[in-house]
């Protein structure tokens, strides 16, 4: 243990408080005392390298606790409590950062340093104001976009016709030919993945976000679409283009 004169309580005591000339930290009883109360509430006693995480801290960085770009990942689910979401489990929700982080660790006392994205965080970042268009069209769109990402294109068309012509062009899709089910709309996503295995988990994922979302008297179908090269329809290469198609991984 460091002498107590290196800690920044003892200099505050009263000079005869203070350790005397030729006393030993081991009989300086009161600053091997003040110590304790260092370390719980700055966190620095020098007794190893690796510094403990005081209230001080805790209470410096209080607000970050509630940004959830930058909110511990272990304290995710009890920030999601108080919005009433329960987040979705496994690494294409949470991210490989957070989900290591999570099973790795079990408890996390400081935020993150840098702001950090995944779907969970972005849901827990939008959760409040999607919850004012819950049952809606622009709000179930927005839903699928944050678990879909930035850089898919997403369509909803609802039929209240039987035929619908005009402005659609592709039918099947924004276009449909004879009856449709009652209170029924299609989802269309332009959905770029560059592997079959993050197609499949994203389309999974979409499809639980339409059952879960979508008003229960209403009938929906999804379709995906994975554009390649094709210039003059999509435009960003990469987002709306893929060159080259995609792995079987």
């Amino acid at each position: 243990m460091s002498s107590p004169n290196d800690t920044s309580y003892v200099q505050y005591l009263p000079r005869v408080f203070q350790q005397k000339s030729g006393e030993s930290d081991e009989k300086f009883f009161l600053g091997r005392f003040l110590k304790a109360f260092e370390a719980m509430l700055s966190g620095k006693t020098g007794a190893t390298s690796e510094e403990s995480v005081g209230i001080e801290a805790l209470l410096d960085s209080m607000h970050q606790y509630f940004d959830p770009a930058l909110a511990p990942s272990q304290f995710l689910p009890w920030l999601a409590g108080w919005v009433g979401l329960e987040l979705a489990e496994g690494v294409e929700y949470d991210g490989e950062q957070d989900n290591r982080e999570r099973t790795l660790a079990t408890l996390q006392t400081l935020p993150l340093s840098t702001a950090r994205s995944t779907v969970n965080r972005n849901l827990l970042g939008s959760i409040v104001q999607l919850y004012k268009k819950r049952g809606t069209l622009a709000g179930l769109a927005e839903y699928l976009q944050v678990y879909a990402g930035e850089e898919a294109a997403i369509h909803i068309s609802d039929y209240e016709e039987p035929v619908r012509c005009g402005n659609a062009q592709r039918v099947g899709i924004n276009t449909m030919v004879g009856a449709a089910k009652p209170s029924y709309f299609s989802v269309h996503v332009v959905l770029p993945a560059h592997s079959r295995t993050i197609l499949q988990n994203k389309v999974r994922i979409l499809q639980e976000v339409i059952r879960k979302e979508k008003p229960f008297y209403t009938n929906s179908s999804l379709n995906i679409e994975v554009p390649y090269m094709c210039l003059g329809v999509y435009g960003a290469l990469g987002m709306e283009t893929l060159l080259g198609g995609m792995t079987e991984e």
